[in-house]
């Protein structure tokens, strides 16, 4: 069986042509007649389907196309990570406590950096969504629908478009407009992106091109600021010291207001919670390796193209076929790391060294007041460069932290439009693909706004739903998912995909240490949590003085390590039970 749509390639090719390359810039879709295919073998050369339906035997994977075609589902991930943790959370750690953590940083990005590499591994094999792998685990396929939940507990919240509003807030009264609240302004951005995305005709196309255009002006007008301002090499040297100082860090940094703008910034070391997982979903509609057999998801102009309710998967033992998909590996994870880790760590040093030649560095009182800091920034920049560099950053700064609230609605609604989908609209008539998706932006955009017309007529009681707060509410659950997904995900590659596709041992190692890291904060987080609802004496909560929740809470990260560790680390994949 030829590969479709390959035309005469020849049996040893492994490169894609300039011309077949191009097509993935816009996606690629080749639909299949599932009824012409026969069902996978089950056997160790291919996938184990656990409790999901058969996978679908094609006999050859897309050729590799080259880096410059697949550029776009890690820009989307690097325009969510700058908004947040590169624009806002990281300065402010910095500003509080110094370069000495910058060390967290860097190794917060590599980190994300491994485990997105996995969440990429079982859609570039199987071109399934790595929900629906997830679904193979079990017969109530719950870890799609627990992942559901943490999504909309994490993601719900209109933080980012808040702040977004308050910095165009004050760009209109620096430039002699009226003063006005931030709520309208979130209000039209929220409609502004609903309009974007809904009125497509490939959703995701839409997403990449306008990440694209708002990181591209991120960076200019940031470094503008800072040529301005003046880059002071001091810093650089702090910086750089900061970088290696492992395990440097002020205790402040663990105790009171600081904490919780910590855990979230170390989730934004990049993208953050189970925003993480919709690189699968990018991956599909980009048509990457075996998921060019897949739907991409449409918005109201654009045709529905149904996503299948199984994989498709080639045969291990053919060597081209392999050579194939460790080309698409290697190729993906180029992009991934030149477009979301080489950009992203940039980014942070400009941040860092502007937020340090303005305010300074050694501000704890500033601690998680990030719109305070912003505008203290902005102050300092006015001295230095007059009133228009001013509103050059805040024009900066509210152009990527709005293209985070795009991507993340975009990212929430794929993410439970794609479960819902994959687990029970098929079966409907009226749930297509695309009709998913719609509906699903539409009910979140009207709740973004319901939650911020409630902070605009509320009154004193709802007082809360500012900017700062809605932001910092994600951060323990952000966290707690980032933990859990990882095992799940390491898991599922190593235990059912054939040991030719799953990751190499140093692979398994970087996962083991994200469980590591990422399950201390976890750990932590859920232990001053559960202190603070029993009424336990706040200096427990505040430190990390030993407590019997405490040590409860500990003890069951302890144990998912060594529990990982035991399914993961062995030489040779073997089939899962």
């Amino acid at each position: 069986m030829n590969e479709p749509g390959s035309g005469t390639e020849g049996p040893d090719a492994i490169a894609s042509s300039d011309e077949r390359g191009r097509r993935y810039r816009e996606g690629l879709y080749e639909p299949l007649d599932e009824s012409t295919l026969p069902d996978a073998p089950d056997t160790e050369a291919f996938p184990d389907r656990g409790h999901g339906p058969p996978f679908k035997f094609v006999r050859r994977m897309s050729r590799v196309p080259r880096l410059k075609h697949i550029i776009g589902p890690s820009v989307i991930a690097l325009g969510m990570g700058l908004g947040s943790g590169e624009f806002l959370l990281w300065p402010n750690l910095v500003a509080a406590n110094g370069f000495s953590i910058w060390w967290l940083f860097w190794i917060g990005v590599v980190t994300q950096f491994v485990v997105i590499g996995e969440i990429e591994r079982w859609t570039i094999a199987t071109g399934e969504s790595t929900f629906a792998g997830m679904a193979r685990l079990d017969r109530l396929g719950f870890w799609p629908w627990l992942f559901l939940i943490a999504t909309l507990v994490s993601f719900f919240w209109p933080g980012w478009a808040s702040q977004s509003a308050e910095f165009v807030g004050q760009i209109v009264v620096l430039v002699g407009g009226p003063q006005i609240q931030w709520q309208p302004m979130a209000l039209l951005m929220l409609a502004c992106i609903w309009f974007g995305l809904a009125v497509s005709r490939i959703v995701y196309n839409v997403l990449e091109r306008c990440e694209i255009a708002l990181v591209a002006g991120f960076f200019p007008l940031l470094l503008i600021t800072l040529l301005v301002v003046g880059l002071v090499p001091s810093h650089l040297l702090e910086l750089a010291v900061g970088a290696v100082s492992f395990g440097s860090a002020p205790a402040r940094l663990f105790t009171g207001d600081q904490f919780p703008t910590l855990i979230l910034a170390v989730a934004y070391a990049g993208t953050g919670g189970t925003l993480l997982l919709a690189q699968s979903l990018w991956l599909r509609d980009k048509g990457f390796g075996m998921a060019r057999f897949q739907g991409r998801i449409a918005g109201i102009r654009g045709r529905n193209e149904d996503i299948s309710t199984t994989g498709f998967v080639f045969d291990t033992n053919d060597p081209t076929q392999l050579g194939r998909f460790r080309g698409w590996m290697r190729v993906v994870h180029q992009e991934l790391f030149v477009t979301f880790v080489v950009l992203t760590l940039l980014s942070v040093v400009i941040t860092c060294m502007l937020v340090a030649a303005t305010i300074g560095t050694d501000n704890p009182g500033i601690a998680g007041d990030l719109t305070t800091m912003v505008t203290l920034q902005g102050e300092a920049i006015e001295r230095v460069g007059g009133l228009w560099l001013r509103v050059l950053f805040l024009l900066g700064g509210s152009f990527v932290i709005f293209s985070t609230q795009l991507a993340i609605l975009d990212t929430v609604t794929r993410i439970t439009g794609c479960i819902f989908y994959e687990r029970f609209g098929y079966r409907t008539r009226f749930f297509t693909q695309k009709r998913t998706f719609l509906v699903f932006l539409t009910i979140f955009v009207l709740a973004a706004m319901g939650i911020i017309a409630a902070s605009w007529v509320g009154g004193e009681a709802l007082d809360v739903l500012q900017p700062d707060f809605l932001l910092l509410i994600a951060g323990p659950f952000t966290m707690s998912s980032m933990f859990l997904f990882t095992l799940v995900i390491g898991y599922m590659n190593v235990r059912r995909l054939p040991a030719e596709l799953g990751p190499p041992t140093w692979k398994r190692w970087s996962l083991l240490w994200a469980a590591v890291l990422w399950g201390w904060f976890t750990a932590e987080q859920l232990s001053r949590t559960t202190m603070l609802v029993v009424g336990i004496d706040p200096q427990f909560m505040e430190s990390l003085a030993l407590h019997p929740i405490r040590i409860v809470f500990y003890a069951l990260w302890l144990l998912s390590l060594a529990w990982f560790a035991a399914r993961t680390l062995p030489g040779r994949a073997t089939r899962a039970a």
